[in-house]
């Protein structure tokens, strides 16, 4: 399994980074997780044509992981794609995607390729060769899924955004790696976790109660003026595995 990242920030982005977004594949198989900044650029520079990949996951419905979705669309229309996407993701976000590509006259009578919407709260998807995915719910302001990847020699589990989660930590037993966000310091971790979200110090907790082999933090809220690496060092103190802050188009094989 090869884990990419296009972006590892929250919702405000910085000349270098942007909104949390990343690819996983499986051999010839591809999903892309959450849509923003600029995804069929993503995928076009890391090999993957735009016409081929299998399945878009949207965690949830916060402008930072779907504003890109109708431009998504869009580029794949253009592009004559036959093949149909598969959009992954609950059902609030459901309703909120196909509002947003109605209002860009996208939905309904899209032409050359049909949507195939797999929604639910808990759910499984295994239709995608060589890939089994798995929503779950996690605890942030609005509904949100957390995900689960799994393939036949490792599996990947993605907090989205949320609170500390007790279905997080379920779902990342024994898994190979956690991509959890850390949207700040534990020194404000009331603040974060009314907001639905966790600090550095709580993703490496997770990830130790887990027993996770590696952990990788996103989601940084650059407005807290702290360095990634600074937020690396406090989820060490929780977690006694590797942490990695991602580096954007680097390949990660899980």
């Amino acid at each position: 399994m090869k884990l990419i990242f296009f972006g590892t920030t929250g919702a405000v982005q910085t000349a270098d980074n942007t909104n949390i977004s990343f690819s996983v594949i499986e051999e010839s198989a591809s999903i892309l997780v959450d849509a923003s900044g600029s995804p069929c650029q993503y995928l076009l520079r890391i090999g993957v044509a735009v016409s081929d990949f299998d399945a878009l996951i949207l965690t949830h419905a916060h402008p930072d992981h779907m504003h890109a979705l109708p431009v998504l669309i869009q580029n794949l229309l253009l592009k004559k794609r036959q093949k149909p996407l598969r959009i992954i993701c609950n059902r609030t976000t459901e309703i909120k995607a196909k509002q947003l590509l109605e209002l860009f006259f996208i939905l309904p009578g899209m032409g050359t390729f049909p949507i195939e919407w797999v929604c639910g709260g808990n759910i499984t998807f295994d239709q995608i060769p060589g890939m089994r995915v798995a929503l779950f719910p996690v605890n942030h302001s609005i509904e949100t899924s957390g995900l689960k990847i799994s393939t036949a020699s490792a599996s990947l589990v993605f907090s989205s955004d949320t609170a500390p989660s007790e279905r997080v930590i379920t779902e990342a037993s024994g898994a190979t790696a956690l991509v959890h966000e850390a949207t700040g310091s534990d020194r404000n971790r009331i603040i974060l976790n009314e907001d639905g979200h966790s600090s550095a110090l709580q993703a490496g907790e997770t990830a130790e109660k887990a027993g996770v082999d590696t952990l990788f933090l996103c989601h940084f809220d650059v407005r807290q003026g702290l360095l990634p690496e600074e937020l690396q060092r406090e989820a060490q103190m929780s977690f006694k595995g590797k942490v990695i802050i991602p580096e954007l188009y680097r390949v990660y094989e899980i």
